[in-house]
C-alpha cells in the first residue's frame, strides 16, 4: 500500500509555544512583585501574558457571552462552542451560540439587537457576515448597553469590533502548505519519481479573507519548487466540487494534490475520487480547512491510506483558553464604563492572536480531535 513507507508522525503543538509569548507589554504593575504573566489577583495569563498588566479589571463574577456567528449551519461554530462551553464554565463564564435566521447582514444585526435588549449578555464574540456592516453598530451598542463586541478571526482593518481576537488567513494557508510538504516527504520514494507534483485548486475568490488561505498554501508549495499548478476552479461547496472533480480527473488523472478552500468542498471532492469511476493517482491527497466532523470522520474511517490527508483550523482548546484570559478583562473594564486602549504592540498581538493556534488535523492525529 502507498503508506507502507510512511513513518507515523507525532503531533507537535509548535504554535502553542508561539501563542504563549507576546511581543511586549510584560511589565508588572507598579508596586507588585508578581511573576511575568501572573496578575495581582493570582490569575496566570499563559497565552496573553501582557494581560497581567490589566488584571485590576478582571471580572470575578458570572459572565454571560453571546457567541453570534454568521450561520450555525457552518460546522466550525457549533464545534468550537461545544469545546468552549465546558472550558468556560469552569471559570464561571457562560456562552450561548446564536446565528441569524437568514444569512443576511440585516438578519444578523436584528438578532444582535434582540439579544442585547434582553440585558442578559456582558460581551459579544462576533463572527459577522460582512464585517463592515457592523461598524455603524459599534457606537450604538456601546452607548446604549456598555457591552463590548469582540470580533473573532477578523482584523482591526475590518472595523467589526471594539476589540479583536484576530488571525491571519494567509498564515493558515502556510500551515496547510507545510503539511502538504510533510505528506510528500513521507512518501518521498514515490514523489521523487515525478518530474513535478501536479496541484489543482478549488477556490472561492469572492470570499476574500478565506481565499488568503489558498494563497498562503500555494506560496509555500511554489517556494518548495517540486509542485506545479495544473488547474484552478472557481468551486465552492460539496455539489460544485463533486462536479469539478469529475472534470479535473477526466482532464488530469495524474493530479496529486487537490487543495480546497473549505472542508465542505473537500467532502464533495472525496465523493468523486472515492467513487472509482475516474482513474487517479494512488497517492492523490485532498486538503481543506476548519477540521469539520465530516472531514475528520473520513480521515478516521480511511486512515493513512485515505484520500483526505489534512485540514487546518484554529485549535478550539487554545482559542478557548484565550477567551478565558481575555474576556473577563474587557468585561470588567466595561462594567466600569471603559473601553481599554491597548499599547500598539499589545493591540498588534491581539490583531493576529489566533494565527498562533493553527494546527493541521491529519489521519495520524485525528483521534486527538475527533470523537465518534
Amino acid at each position: 500500500m502507498k503508506k507502507a513507507l510512511a513513518i507515523a508522525m507525532v503531533l507537535i503543538m509548535l504554535f502553542t509555544l508561539v501563542g504563549c509569548s507576546s511581543t511586549g507589554g510584560n511589565e508588572t504593575p507598579s508596586g507588585n512583585d508578581v511573576p511575568q504573566g501572573e496578575g495581582i489577583s493570582g490569575f496566570d495569563y499563559t497565552l496573553i501574558d501582557f494581560l497581567a498588566n490589566y488584571d485590576e479589571f478582571r471580572y470575578q463574577d458570572e459572565i454571560n457571552i453571546l457567541y453570534l456567528v454568521c450561520t450555525t449551519f457552518a460546522e466550525y461554530f457549533p464545534a468550537s462552542h461545544a469545546v468552549w462551553e465546558p472550558m468556560l464554565a469552569e471559570h464561571n463564564i457562560k456562552i450561548d451560540l446564536l446565528g441569524p435566521p437568514n444569512y443576511t447582514d440585516e438578519s444578523l444585526i436584528a438578532t444582535l439587537e434582540s439579544a442585547l435588549v434582553t440585558g442578559k449578555y456582558d460581551a459579544v464574540i462576533l463572527y459577522p457576515i460582512t464585517p463592515q456592516a457592523i461598524t455603524p453598530m459599534l457606537d450604538i451598542v456601546w452607548d446604549n448597553y456598555n457591552i463590548p463586541i469582540i470580533s473573532y478571526a477578523f482584523s482591526p482593518d475590518t472595523g467589526s469590533g471594539h476589540y479583536y481576537m484576530g488571525t491571519s488567513y494567509y498564515h493558515a494557508g502556510t500551515v496547510l502548505g507545510e503539511s502538504i510538504i510533510d505528506y510528500v516527504d513521507k512518501n518521498k520514494d514515490y514523489f521523487d519519481t515525478l518530474d513535478t507534483i501536479p496541484v489543482a485548486v478549488y477556490k472561492n475568490s469572492a470570499g476574500a479573507e478565506q481565499y488568503k488561505r489558498i494563497v498562503g498554501a500555494m506560496d509555500v508549495l511554489k517556494a518548495d519548487g517540486r509542485f506545479s499548478l495544473i488547474d484552478e476552479f472557481e468551486a465552492n461547496g460539496e455539489a460544485v466540487c463533486l462536479a469539478a472533480t469529475e472534470t479535473l480527473l477526466t482532464a488530469h488523472p495524474n493530479v496529486e494534490v487537490i487543495l480546497t478552500q473549505i472542508d465542505n468542498s473537500a467532502v464533495g471532492t472525496y465523493q468523486t475520487v472515492n467513487s472509482g469511476v475516474y482513474p487517479n493517482s494512488e497517492y492523490l491527497s485532498i486538503w481543506g480547512y476548519d477540521a469539520t466532523g465530516a472531514v475528520m470522520s473520513l480521515m478516521a474511517q480511511d486512515g493513512v491510506d485515505g484520500y483526505v490527508q489534512g485540514s487546518s483550523f484554529i485549535d478550539h482548546q487554545l482559542a478557548g483558553q484565550a477567551i478565558i484570559e481575555f474576556v473577563p478583562i474587557v468585561v470588567g473594564a466595561a462594567k466600569q464604563g471603559e473601553l481599554l486602549e491597548f499599547k500598539k504592540d499589545e493591540f498588534d498581538f491581539l490583531a493576529e492572536l489566533l494565527a498562533s493556534y493553527y494546527v493541521t488535523v491529519t489521519p495520524e492525529n485525528v483521534s486527538n480531535y475527533y470523537k465518534k
